[in-house]
């Protein structure tokens, strides 16, 4: 039984979110941050309001202590704000930094002016979106002075990048009935899938991100780590993750129909890492029925029941093309498999031939006594 698989990757998302200081320069004004539609602005998405995030922030004159030190941001109704109050320092700029979520255990990134980590992080314990946002650098009361080069705003953005993968896994049912043109004979074929297994994969890992310059305004973009190859991944620890954990497993049964995907790995976050040939693989379990429906009749029969049919191949994808071909799960990158399963394999044909005669010598002077 011969298999066929398709993979297709999809475009990386980001999500985004703007945030803005109400100004008024007759006094001295709280640092606040309200989320504003960053659509209008960039492609991107809204922050959404019934969650937080944390925030560090440093003054231009301050080399290691903060200004603030990783508080709590929330939306109250009206605004995005800290419980306790900050207020634009007189003379002075502050750089901003923040991420999501909140003071989660353990997955906390370690901040300093110009270097950010995220260390031993679990993505199989913590299915969670780690976002960390562009700095935002040399804000003042008048904070619209700052423009990222497409626009200009009126308070501090914050433009969340993902650190993490993103990765989803369909299922199509290809082609699944022939006809034989000579003979009109219809061959058919049902394909149950009973589980989706992902193993291989690092699911524990640290990154360091830095900034390239000094820059004194402006949204400025971390430097993300990469590879030897050039990708953006993290660096991984500990051993693959070969076990068949719920994370990268799905074992409901499917009866696929033709030409239908479904969605049977659904959207989980993944720690970024390189793509190597034989160790990340996807493998699938499939019933297999034939049917036969001769010419003339009008009722299918099973002719055959294959049950427990494994078929598996590489996550890593190389199709010669680089923008459908995959090497590697990358910061910020949503990934999705489509997977053709083609249950027909080849007709079975045959090749005959004679074997030659296998020649012997005897004796050609026989006695006979009579």
């Amino acid at each position: 039984m011969k298999r066929f698989f398709f993979f297709a990757a999809v475009a990386t998302l980001c999500v985004a979110a703007c945030t803005k200081n109400e100004v008024n320069s007759e006094k001295q004004n709280p640092i606040t941050f309200q989320t504003a539609n960053y659509l209008t602005k960039v492609e991107g998405a809204v922050f959404p309001t019934e969650e937080t995030f944390g925030t560090f922030a440093w003054t231009a004159n301050t080399t290691g202590e903060y200004f603030i030190e990783n508080k709590e941001v929330s939306y109250n109704g009206k605004e995005w704000t800290t419980a306790t109050p900050y207020y634009w320092p007189k003379n002075q700029s502050v750089d901003f930094f923040s991420y999501y979520p909140y003071n989660a255990n353990g997955n906390v990134p370690v901040v300093a002016k110009n270097q950010l980590n995220y260390n031993d992080v679990d993505f199989t314990a913590n299915q969670i979106d780690f976002l960390y946002a562009d700095k935002a650098v040399g804000y003042t009361d008048n904070a619209d002075q700052v423009d990222d080069g497409q626009n200009a705003y009126e308070g501090v953005p914050t433009l969340f990048r993902h650190a993490g993968a993103k990765v989803k896994v369909n299922v199509i049912l290809g082609q699944n009935e022939k006809t034989e043109a000579a003979t009109g004979t219809v061959t058919r074929w049902d394909v149950s899938l009973k589980s989706v297994i992902l193993s291989g994969i690092y699911t524990k890992g640290s990154c360091k991100l830095t900034l390239s310059d000094n820059p004194t305004t402006g949204m400025v973009t971390w430097v993300k780590p990469k590879d030897a190859n050039g990708y953006n991944v993290w660096t991984p620890e500990g051993a693959i993750n070969d076990t068949e954990n719920a994370l990268y497993a799905n074992v409901q049964v499917y009866d696929l129909a033709q030409g239908e995907g479904v969605p049977v790995i659904r959207e989980f976050y993944a720690m970024p890492q390189t793509l190597i040939a034989g160790q990340q693989k996807i493998t699938l379990v499939v019933d297999i029925q034939t049917y036969r429906k001769m010419a003339g009749e009008t009722d299918f029969t099973p002719a055959l029941l294959q049950n427990d049919v494994t078929v598996s191949a590489d996550l890593l994808i190389d199709t010669g093309d680089a923008n459908t071909s995959v090497f590697a799960w990358e910061m910020n990158q949503a990934i999705t498999y489509d997977i053709t399963l083609g249950p027909a394999g080849r007709q079975i044909t045959f090749d005959p031939a004679v074997a030659n005669w296998d020649y012997k010598t005897y004796a050609t002077n026989i006695d006979l006594n009579i």
